[in-house]
């Protein structure tokens, strides 16, 4: 596998914002002067205010730069597996696909300033290309950060949701949106490509249903015919000949969406409370932690936070939160597990129908949706890559209880279909 370069291409943002900065102030009318020059003091006054007001610009540091600035928030982000993500996609790359490295188009959330830049050159030719041709460094605190981290000013988006989320920004909270921007549904990698740009998987809502609905209605009109990234991977319509039906949000990252309306967000908690809890360093100082892939169970910090709240639940102390999370994981998980059961005996029977070639197409046809509609309820509840382990029931345990429940209520009325 290559190594992957060091970063060493200059921020495009910045040039252009310097250059529409230049570029204003020359262009600037100019007062007709006397020979005493008096008149042009105003002028002068106006180009030291709008200088005053210009951004800094920041210059452009490599994460090791920035660990050795803020060393409290930076080592503990080097504990994240989200410090480490050229090397997993990597690794995922030559494993599945047996690919010699990971696609560029992955930096387009991993390495978002890098990828922008370089996107805005070359476009959609890069897409496909190994990572390590280009000079972007993945995980750089510039992946949530604008300028420098120690302003704390955050942002979400990048060039892959600008292309096929129009809607995110505008519908979920700001605060949602910077982990959102990679952790939320992902409809393929190839609609990077010109050709393919358009889709809003959040055009009628962020509902199981309604995503289905708008992404099978782009799909439907916009097909695509191949993608280097597996389809059924990565959000990509996959076909299962099984029961002949095209599945959708078959990787349904989906934790921004499920977030959405529980209890924990009604009271005004958000992803950096449990997952980036301020903490106290040895020297006493206050950061925040950014070790955000560990699971707040088992962050003492994380922990106190939760116990500022469940104190009143009669929750006592680290040890009970965590006894309590693992009960509600545990009691997430049965359901999930029944639902499971019945989603394969519906896909059996499903293909047993299909196989033999004799149903009414019209009872056939409903029960392919029903199908369909079921597997995307029970993706979405569990993030697709965790459906049976529970794991999501602290992000929103009543929503999931109800997809499932959907889920359930899909899959009797399509086996009645084909009864």
């Amino acid at each position: 596998m290559k190594t992957i370069k060091p970063r060493k291409i200059a921020l495009a943002g910045t040039v252009v914002a310097a250059v529409a900065l230049v570029g204003c102030l020359g262009c600037a009318a100019q007062t007709q002067t006397a020979d005493t020059g008096a008149a042009q003091e105003p002028v002068q006054q106006e180009q030291t205010e709008q200088q005053a007001a210009a951004p800094e610009k920041v210059a452009k540091k490599t994460l090791a730069e920035w660990v050795t600035t803020y060393p409290n928030q930076g080592n503990s982000y080097m504990e994240a597996k989200m410090a480490h993500t050229y090397d997993a996609f990597a690794g995922a790359s030559q494993q599945a696909f047996g690919g010699e490295d990971a696609a560029v188009a992955c930096a387009a959330c991993h390495a978002r300033e890098d990828f922008q830049t370089v996107y805005n050159e070359q476009g959609e030719t890069i897409l496909d290309k190994n990572a390590s041709d280009y000079e972007m460094e993945w995980s750089n605190c510039t992946n949530c950060h604008v300028g420098d981290p120690g302003e704390g000013k955050v942002e979400g988006g990048n060039a892959y949701g600008d292309a096929t989320s129009v809607s995110a920004k505008a519908l979920f909270p700001e605060e949602d949106y910077v982990c959102g921007q990679c952790h939320a549904m992902f409809p393929g990698a190839a609609y990077l490509e010109d050709a393919n740009k358009g889709i809003d998987q959040y055009k009628y809502g962020f509902e199981p249903e309604e995503m289905l609905r708008a992404m099978k209605e782009y799909y439907e009109a916009n097909p695509v015919t191949e993608t280097t990234i597996c389809a059924g991977m990565v959000g990509v319509p996959m076909l299962d000949p099984e029961i002949d039906t095209m599945l959708y949000l078959t990787d349904a990252c989906t934790e921004l969406e499920l977030f959405q309306d529980g209890n924990h967000q009604k009271m005004g908690l958000t992803c950096t409370d449990c997952h980036m809890p301020q903490t106290e360093a040895a020297d006493g100082a206050t950061y925040t932690h950014h070790n955000m892939t560990q699971s707040p169970l088992e962050n003492p910090a994380a922990l106190e936070k939760c116990l500022t709240c469940h104190k009143s639940q009669g929750v006592e102390d680290a040890d009970a939160m965590v006894t309590f999370v693992k009960g509600k994981m545990d009691e997430l998980a049965q359901i999930q597990q029944a639902t499971k059961t019945k989603l394969d005996e519906f896909h059996a029977k499903l293909a047993e129908v299909v196989a033999a070639g004799n149903a009414d197409e019209t009872k056939l046809q409903a029960a392919k949706d029903a199908y369909n509609l079921a597997n995307v309820y029970f993706l979405y509840q569990g993030t697709a890559m965790r459906p049976t382990d529970g794991s999501m029931a602290a992000m929103n345990f009543s929503k999931s209880v109800e997809q499932l429940q959907k889920a359930d209520d899909a899959i009797a009325e399509g086996m009645a279909q084909i009864a």
